[in-house]
Order: structure tokens, then sequence, then C-alpha cells
């Protein structure tokens, strides 16, 4: 190959890199609004998309929780930040692995602001590092679903009775979900629920079932706001394939892999963090009367479910259990209706 050639192949590599890395970010989120007076609880916002969440509202002068589990960690990022926005930026502790924090954490809330405008569950673990938590459910079930639906229901009567939504981080890795009739039976019971994804599927399938929970529940959500909490919006969202820290290799091999020859590769076909967190920025941003109660959302556009999570009479099952494990433990939820088709 002559110089010349070469020089030919290399800008055409180039120019070709660019253009699928601007496809693969996608589009920039184009509400923008100051939110001054506003109170924002970002949860998982140390890093990745909720950090770059997080940053984007405290810039429209929004009051931002970072509701996180490393206190060290996110104390650092928040020091981090320039004058003008860390100033409005508050460090509360909040581990997803523990109803205990997840209850200390509401009542922290409750006690020291009046009222809450935005809720962002924004934080999420994946499938490959499964243990059991201290409430004695499987990790990646307790932190992508019960504790997040947990979150939300021990807040819901304090929010701001003007104008107020909750905004969750899903996956169109839902659409990978399984689950059946009869399988909310896995949800009490860590060691059925291990053996069944480790037998009868595998483990990467449990972050796809939790994500497939999450948009049942919001459409739940959805339909209980429409009578009960008319001034509240919930809606979830596929941010784009984005490589950030949820993502983490054990084996040697994997890492070595990974860096050798996939992480090239992925750079041109994910979105950045920035990219990523525009779906959630626009959802946070966008006026209630433009949000569909228990919509899912991708690339700022209202997307239809698959029939899988269209399934009502599933729905129910998983809802239904869903709210009696919590029930069970928060006197406080008993007024929640059971969801009917």
């Amino acid at each position: 190959m002559t110089l010349i050639s070469f020089l030919i192949l290399l800008c055409v590599l180039i120019i070709f890199g660019y253009f699928l890395k601007k496809w693969a970010n996608g589009p920039m989120n184009p509400i923008k609004k100051d939110l001054t007076g506003k109170l924002i609880i970002v949860t998982g916002s140390s890093d990745g998309i909720g950090l770059e969440t997080a940053k984007d509202l405290l810039n429209s002068n929004a009051k931002v929780i970072f509701a996180c589990r490393n206190k060290t960690k996110t104390e650092k990022v928040i020091n981090s930040l320039p004058e003008n926005t860390k100033k409005n930026a508050i460090f509360e502790q909040l581990d997803l692995e523990s109803f205990k924090s997840i209850e200390n954490f509401t009542k922290n809330i409750k006690s020291k602001y009046q009222k809450i405008d935005i809720l962002i569950n924004n934080a999420g673990m994946s499938s490959g590092n499964e243990s059991k938590t201290e409430d004695g459910f499987m990790n990646v079930f307790q932190v992508n679903y019960l504790g997040n639906a947990l979150l939300t229901l021990l807040l819901l009567e304090h929010f701001n009775e003007k104008e107020s939504k909750i905004v969750n981080v899903s996956s169109m890795g839902y659409k990978r979900g399984k689950l059946s009739y009869g399988d909310s039976k896995l949800f009490n019971d860590y060691d059925l629920m291990m053996d069944y994804y480790l037998k009868k599927r595998n483990k990467i399938a449990i972050y796809a079932d939790t994500k497939l929970l999450l948009n049942y529940f919001v459409q739940y959500l959805g339909n209980l706001f429409e009578n009960k909490y008319p001034y509240l919006k919930v809606v979830c969202l596929h941010p784009g394939v984005i490589f950030t820290n949820i993502f983490k290799f054990k084996k040697m091999w994997h890492i070595l892999m990974f860096k050798l020859l996939f992480k090239h590769i992925f750079y041109f076909v994910t979105k950045d963090v920035v990219h990523g967190a525009q779906t959630t920025l626009f959802l946070a941003y966008s006026d209630n009367k433009d949000l569909v109660n228990g919509g899912y959302y991708s690339d700022m556009t209202l997307k239809k479910y698959t029939p899988i999570a269209k399934d009502e009479k599933l729905r129910n099952e998983m809802v239904n259990e869903t709210l009696k494990i919590l029930k069970s433990k928060y006197k406080e939820l008993e007024y929640l209706p059971l969801s009917e088709s």
C-alpha cells in the first residue's frame, strides 16, 4: 500500500468513525428551563449518567440531592463542582441494598425538606455479582427493582402538589425479560431465585427481568396517579447503550480482552455519559402535560411497550406480590390498592 493510499484510507476511517459516534450518541435534550426553587433527588449520582444528570440540573439552578451509598466518593465529587453550583448540591446517604437505609433516607428528606419536585431513580447494577442483601433478597433484584419501589412509595406523599414527577432509568434490556405466571414466588425466596437463574436461565437474565419489573411498576403507578395523585407523572426510559461503571469485570482475561479489543469498538457504537443522560433530562425538564403517565421513552420519544410489558395479568401478579412484601414491612403503605386490570 502506497503512502497516499494509506492516508486516504485513514481519512475515510476517521470520517466514518466520527459519524458512527455521532449516530451512536443520538440527539441532545432540546428543553432547558430555570429550575430555581426546585428540589430534585438523583440516586446513583456520584458517577456515570447520574452525575451528568445532576450537573445539568445544578446548572439550571435546581437544588439537587446526591442520593448515594459512598459518602467519601460523593462528597469528593460535589467538592469538585464549580462554586456557583456546588452550593446547591447536597449529599444524603442511600443504599438501595438496605431497607433500613432507604427508610432512614426518606425520613431525613421529609424532616429536612418541605416538598420534593422530582425523583430520578437512576441507580442500578448489572448482573454477574449476585449476593444476598441484609433484607434477604438477591442484590440485583433489590437494587434495580424492589429498593426503587420502596423508595418511591415511602416518598409518595411528600411531592409538591403543584406539579411533580418521578423518572425511572430502565433499559431496553427489559425486552429480553422472560417472566411468566407464577414467577412472583421467587421474590421472597433468595435460594429459589438463585436456583432459578443459575439452573433454568442464567445470571444475566436477572437484569432484564428487573427492568421489566420496573416497567410494570411504572405502569401501576401511572394508573394510580391518574386518580389519586393528578399532580404527579411517572415515566421510565432507556438511556441508550452506554459503557459506565455499571459494567465491571472480575476475571483477568475478561479485563484484558475488553481493554485490548472491545473497548475501542464500544467507544464508537455506544453513547458517552453526557448523551446517555439526555432522555432523563428531557423528561425532567418537560411539563407534566406533555408526558404520558406510565410511559416508556427512548431518545426523548415515547415508545410502545412490547407485548410482555403490556400483559396486564402478568403485571398484576408481579406488582401485587411486590406490594404485599412492602406492605408487610411498612404499615404506612397499606392504603395502596392492589393492581387490577
